[in-house]
């Protein structure tokens, strides 16, 4: 190769990388009781407390908190003055048995403490970590042991994939939780995956027909919580005028839900155990998917409808 040659070559390629600079990608760093996912530009997109903050009540974190709009405007609320145990995007069960021959453990990982003990039944994070990430989407991987005394009764594993999509941010999540026990989560009317949101003005609650004008749900009465649909959402309007909405999408692969619908609290709750117990054996896998999105504003008229659409063929 003669020099000219070479030096025609280092410059085209030193022009094509002024031209195509590498783009950046999500990351994801340490924060104060967990670890933060940001956006290619730097901005926050969700926390994954791994440490109980100051002020939550019961034993565990392991949850989502803040999930931001693309504003930056958080969705979720955490340790709200009237649930001090509700933390952001959350998943827990307040009454689930295990079983191995005569031995019977029960535990409320929740932090109710109505109907299972609470004291010693922690979810304890083992890892998270960012296993793909480029300047659209990024795939996040979180290890949980869910713990009685010292002892693991259940191990939890999930992936949170994060997007956007016309204007909002989404979460795919899929959880696998297995067990040397054979698992029952008893019939309750909430429990499970629940996205606690912010009520600091008026909010409403939408599923696919429109605003939802059933009664509220009761915490000890299956029966009264909301049919099962494809998604339910909420939208609430802050002080300073601005609304920003928030959704769960089901996914027809999990057990039938009900929707435990409390406007006193303000959450969104797919419960897989509303209509009936849910029992998986011993080293069988219980695995469950949700989308989770948020939005400034309101959600356009079908377009969670057609989120749903696509999250049922993924």
């Amino acid at each position: 190769m003669t020099r000219r040659t070479f030096l025609e070559i280092a410059g085209a390629a030193a022009v094509a990388a002024r031209l195509n600079p590498q783009r950046r990608a999500y990351t994801l760093e340490a924060g104060p009781n967990g670890k933060i996912l940001k956006d290619p530009a730097g901005h926050v997109v969700l926390a994954y407390l791994t440490s109980k903050p100051e002020g939550l009540a019961g034993n565990s974190a392991c949850c989502i908190h803040p999930l931001n709009t693309l504003a930056g405007e958080r969705v979720t609320d955490l340790a709200p003055p009237d649930h001090k145990d509700h933390r952001g995007l959350f998943f827990a069960w307040h009454n689930v048995e295990f079983r191995k021959g005569a031995e019977v453990l029960k535990g409320d990982f929740w932090g109710w403490g109505r109907y299972a003990p609470v004291e010693n039944r922690v979810i304890v994070n083992k890892e998270v970590r960012l296993v793909r990430a480029d300047e659209r989407t990024a795939d996040l991987a979180v290890s949980n042991d869910w713990t009685i005394g010292q002892q693991t009764v259940m191990r939890e594993a999930a992936t949170i994939g994060v997007s956007e999509e016309r204007g909002a941010r989404v979460l795919d999540l899929s959880y696998r939780f297995t067990s040397d026990y054979d698992v029952t989560v008893n019939q309750m009317a909430f429990t499970g995956v629940c996205l606690r949101c912010r009520k600091e003005g008026p909010y409403t609650f939408f599923d696919p027909n429109g605003e939802v004008k059933l009664p509220d749900s009761t915490a000890t009465n299956p029966a009264s919580d909301w049919p099962s649909q494809p998604w339910y959402s909420h939208q609430v309007t802050l002080p300073d005028g601005k609304a920003l909405s928030s959704a769960l999408i089901d996914h027809p692969a999990n057990p039938r839900s009900l929707w435990h619908g409390a406007r006193g609290v303000s959450f969104l709750n797919p419960c897989i155990s509303a209509a009936q117990p849910v029992q998986t054996p011993a080293g069988k896998p219980l695995a469950l998917r949700y989308r989770a999105l948020a939005l400034d504003g309101p959600f356009p008229a079908g377009m969670l409808d057609q989120m749903a659409t696509s999250w049922r063929l993924k």
